[in-house]
């Protein structure tokens, strides 16, 4: 499987449950090319929650190491992925100067400073409220944030919400979607597939509506980051090859990786 895995977090995430070094042996033992570990890191969660917040000198220390141990055999980048939280963005811009990454994924986990995984967020809300006010606060972030490389999981809203049809459909978020996909495709960003959100032996899966991907490519967007999200080694490049197929069939032309903050590419 020719693809780097863009998207995976170790023990230093603390919902993490592999190592680093088992999450690079179980790459190459995936076939993959390369593996970025993207640790959560999200300043000022809201409520008694755990503290997602990690050593980033002390982590990427031993990702140097591990990619000089298995080098020749697999890419090991060091990765991070930076929750958005319109409030929190001076802060995230500031850690992000003072540390050496070789890719950023931003991902919106909470909003309004409410929490979609327990449930609270969606409360008193009807679906089309709650997931426009998740859009908008993906795009205010984007905008401020500029420093980053990747969008990620932009359905993640789906993955808890409690409606009976919680997917995300283009046609009914068109002007919302276009706005994030126009910013990333006019400012050299990517669009994450992350494979979690669609892996049907979870309970919280969605359903990736191809239209939006027709659409990012339409506008320009011929790349995209695979990326598993996966918390445990048996979740490593999940999906790939079906994704990948279903990206191509839909105008996407590569699938990119990370170097030193570089994007490179790789043919569906």
């Amino acid at each position: 499987m020719p693809y780097f895995d863009n998207h995976t977090h170790s023990t230093y995430s603390p919902d993490g449950k592999m190592t680093m070094e088992d999450a690079v042996l179980s790459s190459i033992n995936t076939g993959l090319k390369g593996i970025s570990v993207s640790d959560h890191y999200d300043i000022d969660i809201p409520g008694d929650r755990q503290v997602f917040v990690f050593n980033i000198g002390e982590r990427n220390e031993k990702l140097r190491k591990l990619a000089e141990k298995y080098e020749g055999r697999i890419t090991v980048m060091s990765g991070i992925e930076i929750g958005m939280q319109p409030h929190c963005i001076e802060k995230t811009k500031e850690l992000l100067r003072e540390n050496t990454f070789d890719n950023v994924i931003a991902s919106v986990h909470f909003i309004e400073k409410s929490d979609p995984y327990f449930g609270e967020y969606y409360i008193g809300k009807e679906k089309k409220d709650a997931y426009r006010r998740y859009f908008e606060s993906m795009y205010e972030c984007m905008k401020k944030l500029e420093d980053f490389d990747i969008l990620g999981h932009f359905d993640y809203i789906a993955r808890y919400a409690p409606y009976n049809d919680r997917y995300v459909y283009y046609r009914e978020f068109e002007d919302h979607i276009d706005a994030i996909l126009k910013y990333l495709t006019e400012n050299g960003k990517f669009l994450e597939i992350n494979t979690k959100s669609y892996n049907t032996n979870d309970a919280h899966h969605t359903v990736l509506d191809t239209d939006i991907i027709k659409r990012y490519a339409e506008l320009g967007g011929d790349a995209v980051s695979l990326g598993s999200d996966a918390h445990n080694t048996d979740r490593i490049g999940e999906g790939f090859a079906k994704y990948a197929a279903i990206l191509k069939g839909c105008g996407i032309r590569y699938a990119c990786r990370f170097v030193g903050r570089k994007p490179g590419f790789e043919k569906l």
